[in-house]
């Protein structure tokens, strides 16, 4: 008897189930830390509403407010802390929205996984249309910091710590 091939959308699904239970395990979390959204420098964005902020990281929306793309990416050791206060949503469920839309054709990607600030900062300054999140701790003037919601990170009204 010969052997059957899987259908593409399960070896998509089975290798996005790969890469995030990797990731999942693979760093540590930064729990409690002030967590900071950046894009590059150039961008002219100085702030987004907490909504557009979870549709873009929940892959509802791939614009920034102007129609410029955004370009996603996640500092994966504050991710939890993120999914948390700004989509709330724990991270399991953020994943598993990611992997549901992949296997039904709605993302061809999920958001590009870093594993250091250092990382994330060399993303944003490589890519001008790319919007990630990091320690607030760790923001240096290779990108630029965002308000949410008409307030900045140390703010008593920023929600994403």
């Amino acid at each position: 008897m010969g052997q059957r091939s899987l259908p593409g959308d399960v070896v998509r699904l089975a290798r996005a189930v790969a890469v995030f239970a990797l990731l999942a395990t693979a760093v540590p979390r930064t729990a409690g830390a002030q967590i900071a959204v950046v894009v590059h420098p150039s961008n002219g964005i100085e702030e987004l509403s907490l909504d557009k902020l979870r549709r873009l990281f929940l892959g509802q929306a791939r614009t920034f407010p102007a129609g410029d793309h955004a370009r996603l990416a996640v500092h994966s050791g504050s991710s939890a802390t993120f999914d948390r206060a700004a989509l709330g949503l724990q991270p399991e469920i953020v994943r598993s929205r990611w992997m549901a839309m992949i296997f039904r054709g709605e993302s061809t990607s999920i958001p590009t996984e870093l594993a250091t600030p250092d990382d994330v900062k060399r993303f944003v300054h490589d890519h001008p249309d790319a919007i990630a999140f990091l320690p607030l701790s760790q923001v240096d003037a290779s990108v630029k910091t965002i308000s949410i919601d008409g307030h900045r990170p140390n703010d008593a009204g920023y929600v994403i710590h």
